[in-house]
């Protein structure tokens, strides 16, 4: 069996990435938020409840949910952009998800605890990438183009990711303490 770390975890599911034109982006970042809502926060809820964490696995299906809607604004800024082409970050990603399940759901009957702070760590990684990083770049984008409303989504966005890190560095301390106390030392 493979040992899971975070960082392959994070590699499968920070599946966002910039394309050669702002259509292009805008369908991958679309498409990650979908791809949050329906496979990435679920996958992790499953992982927390089977661990014993039911409260965790609610968080994450809450941030899935908010994940939707940030789908929903972005969809309105590109409203000619239709349904988005699976992306193929997000396709390996998913073809991914069998084998983690599998190593992951072996993980958990061995080490429940280092899985899902796992997952809590790289939940805080995609957040923070999304609200200090990709999201600033697209509303100063649209500021300096002069489309404050346009900023102004991106803005909502940015306070709802920087919203879903917090949420996931809480339960971390709150759940893990002695692995939040290691990691800052």
């Amino acid at each position: 069996m493979t040992q899971i770390t975070e960082d392959m975890i994070y590699s499968c599911f920070a599946a966002a990435n910039q394309g050669a034109s702002p259509d292009e982006t805008a369908v991958s970042f679309v498409d990650v938020e979908e791809y949050e809502n329906q496979v990435m926060y679920p996958e992790f809820a499953r992982w927390a409840r089977q661990a014993g964490y039911p409260k965790l696995a609610t968080l994450f299906l809450k941030v899935a949910g908010e994940e939707k809607l940030h789908a929903v604004w972005l969809r309105k800024l590109y409203s000619a952009m239709g349904t988005p082409a699976r992306g193929e970050d997000t396709q390996r990603a998913i073809n991914a998800l069998t084998t983690i399940r599998e190593n992951c759901d072996q993980l958990i009957g061995m080490n429940p605890d280092g899985v899902v702070e796992k997952a809590l760590r790289v939940a805080m990684r995609v957040e923070e990438r999304e609200y200090a990083e990709i999201y600033p770049h697209f509303r100063d984008q649209a500021q300096q183009a002069g489309n404050p409303d346009e900023a102004a989504i991106y803005q909502k966005v940015i306070d709802s990711e920087r919203q879903h890190y917090g949420w996931f560095r809480d339960a971390l301390q709150e759940y893990f303490p002695a692995a939040t106390a290691t990691a800052t030392a």
